[in-house]
């Protein structure tokens, strides 16, 4: 028999959740009437979850799930429909577990007397600042149906953006998997073979086949040392990065890495511009949309010169000005919100900034790729080739060793 779970009201308008079984919900929202219980939200619990599913609960909500999340709600709440049982029906649609578990927690919250976006502010795991943000400024004026539909283009242009990101890198991350793949091979297997053939003619070897011979050995005994010692090295990065000291050398390296420092500047400078528009068009005041624009930003640097940009705005500078002075931004930037101001369509003109930041990210990533393919296989044959030199200079000699 089926299970419910079900969130409902007793005589004296508590809020009352819990679970029952029933043939079907007819006869559970029957028999929870007959208990004193007025139900305002009852799904069904599936009775085993597969391994898929409690994976992707612990892998947390995608985008393209909030995606899909904020078109529905956006539809639902523009035909009238109250929020609770917008929510209720979005828990029947949604597959993804971890949204499913919040979003009956946000019912709950709401009944209790939280507004919308409080209830979305106590899972920051799944609804970011920006989106809490917007829907917020959506339920002060009243158009919470178009501020939902400019949080669906918003993560939908964000889920394009990490997907050129994934692009970009997926190349030389196959390179270096290959590399470490046949470097790994070599040491262990090949390596080896010819250490004891060397061994047998009792040749007198170079210094870099004495060292490669030194650490095929120590990969071969050893090898749990070398794990070891990788974990603790990533372990160590990410407590390292964790911290504000580390967090802020990490952000700057980024944006001066060799081929990729620009496009990170570029993917940063899109997320600000992007999110500061969406916000200054539904209505958020200017100080808090700079704040959280910073933060989805996500990168310290642009922080802190955003904070420095939002103080020049609170004693009475344009924005635009800041923003050309900081430094941090391109020219085009400050010349397109300047644009907006004059003009009185701030919002609009930073949308179309973000959107032309949009397709340079495009042809940036499409120009690295095509100009990491040759370096990558250089070094890749370099490293390769350094190997095989260092193994094949004993062979030299050994005519030598072999009339002695």
């Amino acid at each position: 028999m089926p299970v419910y779970s079900y969130v409902a009201r007793d005589v004296k308008g508590q809020l009352v959740t819990g679970s029952t079984a029933g043939a079907d919900v007819t006869i559970v929202r029957r028999e929870l009437r007959e208990n004193g219980l007025f139900v305002v939200a009852l799904s069904q619990q599936r009775e085993s979850e597969s391994l898929g599913a409690r994976w992707a609960r612990m892998r947390g909500v995608k985008l393209a799930d909030l995606v899909i999340f904020s078109q529905q709600l956006a539809t639902m709440v523009g035909a009238g429909l109250p929020i609770v049982e917008c929510l209720h029906e979005l828990i029947e649609e949604t597959e993804n577990q971890a949204l499913r578990m919040a979003l009956v927690q946000i019912i709950q919250d709401i009944l209790a007397g939280s507004t919308l976006s409080q209830a979305l502010a106590r899972h920051p795991r799944i609804f970011s600042e920006l989106f809490v943000a917007l829907v917020q400024a959506g339920e002060v004026g009243g158009v919470l149906e178009h501020t939902l539909a400019s949080i669906a283009e918003n993560l939908d242009k964000e889920q394009e953006l990490r997907e050129k990101v994934k692009s970009a890198f997926v190349y030389p991350a196959v390179v270096m998997v290959v590399a470490t793949g046949v470097v790994a091979f070599m040491l262990l297997v090949i390596i080896p073979v010819f250490q004891r053939v060397y061994a047998q003619f009792h040749a007198n070897l170079p210094a870099p086949t004495l060292a490669l011979i030194a650490v095929s050995n120590f990969l071969t005994h050893y090898w749990w040392i070398a794990l070891a010692g990788l974990a603790g090295l990533v372990v160590g990065f990410r407590s390292f990065i964790r911290t504000d000291k580390g967090r802020r050398i990490w952000d700057r390296t980024k944006l001066r890495l060799p081929l990729f420092g620009k496009l990170i500047r570029k993917i940063v400078v899109t997320r600000f511009v992007r999110t500061l528009g969406a916000l200054v068009n539904a209505g958020v005041p200017m100080l808090a949309a700079l704040h959280t624009a910073a933060r989805v930003a996500a990168n310290t640097e642009f922080n802190d010169a955003i904070t420095q940009i939002a103080g020049e705005v609170t004693e009475g500078a344009s924005l635009s000005g800041p923003l050309r002075a900081c430094g941090k931004f391109p020219n085009l930037v400050p010349r397109l919100v300047q644009a907006g101001e004059e003009s009185g369509n701030l919002g609009d003109m930073l949308n179309k900034t973000a959107h032309f930041f949009d397709r340079d990210i495009e042809h940036t990533v499409r120009r690295l790729t095509t100009l990491m393919e040759p370096v990558l296989t250089l070094i890749l044959g370099a490293i390769v080739g350094l190997i095989v030199v260092s193994l094949y200079m004993p062979i030299f000699t050994l005519a030598t060793v072999i009339r002695r």
